[in-house]
């Protein structure tokens, strides 16, 4: 973690230009611009927050604009959430664990190929044939099971269950409490009540530079493979049912829940909340407004919303008619009264 930079400093990381204020002021946090303090740095990318420009007491603001503020310091980038983003890093907190290498109180079985530089906290569990890649970590609690394949630079949270032969590719991160493997839900049903266990044999491949949040689930797929695609990020609470394929680069927002066999293309965004039908296709760069139900076909680039989900325009149109029936209720019961 930096202590403190200057804002020339924060510029060249940054690719900026300063617009007012000394190069050499000196930048100790990185914070909101309205809980901003006078050693701080922000951001300016939203008219929602304009009120603020007036009131900051930070002492420097990025804009992708010249604007008027109240900071002591502008700085121009070309996209300022961006540079936040950058900025951020050079302030990262210390949040490393204190255990290194592997701990004495984790299992790790000697079939288990285990890299360089691998962190493996207390009480991890690491079954046979695992093959963990170089310089990841392990949290504690964490359970890897039979023939699980990590690849390097991945990061695994406490209480991480990566179930038998989950693969996972390079610079995965994972967050607590999430499963991946678990059986999907597949069942013969029976008039009788005993429904009949549909054996779950496939497993779970994760691609490249992956995020999933916490408290998420991956279920392994029938037969094949459950997959995500490189790039994509999950956020905490959502359910991905066996043998979904989820393209490239996609964003899904919390509590989102994608049914089996359906396939979602490159560069797809989930609203919040959104429930996905099972044995659909969902195309290249569509996007799942909050709560939609979506259950039929979503073509490329298109935005859908509501419940049954439709194109989003239409669902304004059908929201915009709904509010008007009872003045036309009322309408209807004043010419009736009068006849």
């Amino acid at each position: 973690m930096t202590d403190s930079v200057t804002l020339k400093d924060i510029c060249d990381h940054v690719g900026g230009e300063i617009l007012s204020g000394s190069p050499d002021s000196v930048i100790t946090g990185v914070s909101s611009i309205q809980d901003a303090g006078p050693a701080d740095i922000c951001y300016y990318g939203s008219s929602r927050y304009a009120r603020y420009l007036g009131t900051t007491s930070a002492m420097a603001v990025m804009v992708s604009r010249p604007v008027t503020t109240s900071a002591d310091c502008v700085l121009l980038v070309d996209n300022a959430y961006d540079a936040f983003r950058k900025v951020l890093h050079l302030f990262i907190p210390d949040r490393s664990t204190g255990f290194s290498h592997v701990h004495s109180s984790s299992v790790v079985h000697p079939t288990a190929e285990i890299g360089k530089e691998v962190e493996i906290g207390p009480c991890v569990v690491i079954d046979r044939d695992c093959v963990l890649g170089d310089n990841c970590s392990i949290g504690a609690g964490s359970v890897l099971g039979p023939g699980v394949v990590i690849g390097s630079d991945c990061f695994i949270h406490s209480n991480v269950t990566l179930l038998a032969d989950t693969v996972l590719g390079s610079k995965v991160v994972i967050h607590s409490g999430t499963v991946l493997g678990s059986d999907g839900f597949g069942f013969v049903p029976d008039p009788g009540g005993k429904h009949k266990k549909i054996p779950q044999n496939g497993n779970v491949i994760i691609g490249n530079s992956v995020e999933i949040g916490a408290n998420c689930t991956i279920d392994r797929a029938v037969t094949g493979s459950t997959r995500i695609g490189d790039h994509t990020k999950l956020d905490n609470l959502i359910q991905v049912a066996h043998n979904v394929c989820i393209g490239r680069g996609c964003f899904i927002a919390a509590q989102t829940g994608i049914a089996g066999s359906t396939v979602v293309g490159n560069g797809v965004v989930f609203g919040g909340q959104a429930g996905i039908g099972g044995h659909i296709v969902i195309n290249d760069g569509a996007i799942i407004a909050a709560k939609s139900g979506v259950t039929k076909e979503v073509a490329a680039g298109t935005t859908v919303s509501g419940n049954p989900a439709r194109p989003h325009m239409e669902t304004l149109r059908l929201g915009a008619a709904v509010s008007r029936l009872p003045g036309i209720i009322e309408l209807v019961k004043v010419l009736n009264s009068d006849k």
